[in-house]
């Protein structure tokens, strides 16, 4: 039997314990040459995010250079011909997965991808909307920061039709913050009569960074890497956020909004590779499983992570208390949630900015290769 089929039996265990598989960071020539469209369909992947990073390790890649090239011409600023490159590419991509998407009723077939950072919520909103009509597909999410000072623009973005991916949430306060911002966009459409059944929504959930960030502090402090509490940080994080998940859900407020046709958002778990490529378990495999949430995983961490599976059904609802606990002992060496909270979101921003304009440099670079000789 081939690896390909291997991992697809193993990837069927694991939708059957009502876990949607994401790819992440698909290569960009996948589309154009059609090897996206065969591992969305051999192995049953429910959908694709794409981060900036992703864009960067793929910056040189023919296909971003010929689309980037094409859509230069005409005296295309590098930015607006990046943007012209992007917004095709990402439309072919959304095609690839709008079967899954029509036939479920938008449940899967998702395709998520990163926005530039901007100055003032006016122009994150400005850019979001630009790029929505752009790619002009009802599958598309665009990520948009969790920050205190972007909340207002998810439930602006929400209550126009806009599908987002609102990323990172590395606290259950910050979580709490983005499904408020979420149901007050519904209510607005709802005032608007726009149907809600139409809008696209998910939080993206980091959770490597959570145990590197803890490990790290712990291990300047002597403990070695079998005590406790290393390791337990993020499913610790995982099963609090899906337990706030699940409480948002049963009330009163998403209720209503969900009889007038609100799908729930997706609860998304990314940066799930680590124990795996360290030659331990994946997270993903023994701890992360519940119906209805979705891991985000690399085509290359796909068939390992696959291969350690342990699954013994739900391994979240009702571990919220435990999890209280695991939590509760980082303070015993001086560690703080919410201080872990604040300094990985900082963090994040930070690479995300850098990200963006080494992407921007990059590409001016190839857009400046590509162009025609000025005559003398």
């Amino acid at each position: 039997m081939r690896a390909a089929e291997v991992t697809g039996r193993r990837l069927k265990r694991l939708r059957a314990e009502g876990v949607s598989v994401w790819l992440r960071g698909g290569r960009h020539d996948d589309v154009a040459t059609g090897e996206l469209e065969r591992l969305v369909t051999e192995w049953d992947l429910s959908g694709l995010t794409v981060t900036v990073e992703d864009m960067v390790e793929q910056v040189d890649s023919p296909g971003h250079v010929r689309g980037l090239t094409a859509r230069g011409q005409g005296g295309a600023g590098h930015r607006e011909a990046t943007r012209r490159a992007a917004a095709a590419v990402t439309r072919q991509a959304c095609d690839v997965f709008l079967p899954s998407y029509e036939t479920s009723r938008g449940r899967t077939g998702l395709v998520s991808v990163d926005l530039p950072p901007a100055r003032t919520r006016r122009q994150l909103y400005d850019e979001a909307v630009a790029a929505w009509e752009a790619v002009d597909r009802p599958n598309l999410l665009l990520k948009v920061p969790a920050g205190p000072t972007t909340l207002e623009t998810v439930s602006a973005l929400v209550s126009r039709g806009v599908g987002v991916d609102v990323v990172p949430v590395f606290s259950t306060d910050r979580y709490e913050q983005v499904f408020t911002a979420l149901c007050t966009g519904f209510e607005r459409a709802r005032t608007t009569r726009r149907g809600l059944r139409d809008i696209n929504t998910a939080v993206s959930v980091p959770l490597a960074p959570i145990d590197a960030w803890v490990d790290a502090h712990l291990r300047e402090q002597g403990l070695a890497a079998s005590r406790y509490p290393m390791g337990e940080a993020a499913r610790a994080h995982a099963r609090l956020v899906h337990h706030l998940h699940e409480q948002k859900l049963s009330h009163q407020w998403w209720q209503s909004l969900a009889a007038d046709g609100a799908d729930p958002p997706h609860l998304i778990w990314t940066g799930i590779e680590a124990g795996a490529a360290d030659g331990g378990h994946a997270p993903c495999a023994d701890h992360l499983v519940a119906w209805g949430v979705v891991h985000a995983l690399h085509e290359s961490a796909l068939p390992s992570i696959t291969e350690s599976a342990v699954l013994v059904g739900d391994a979240l609802s009702g571990r919220h208390i435990t999890a209280h606990q695991d939590v509760e002992a980082l303070y015993a060496f001086g560690l703080s949630y919410s201080t872990l909270a604040d300094e990985l979101e900082q963090e994040w921003l930070a690479r995300h900015t850098a990200h963006w304009r080494e992407f921007w440099r990059r590409s001016e670079e190839l857009l400046g290769r590509s162009a025609p000789p000025r005559e003398p």
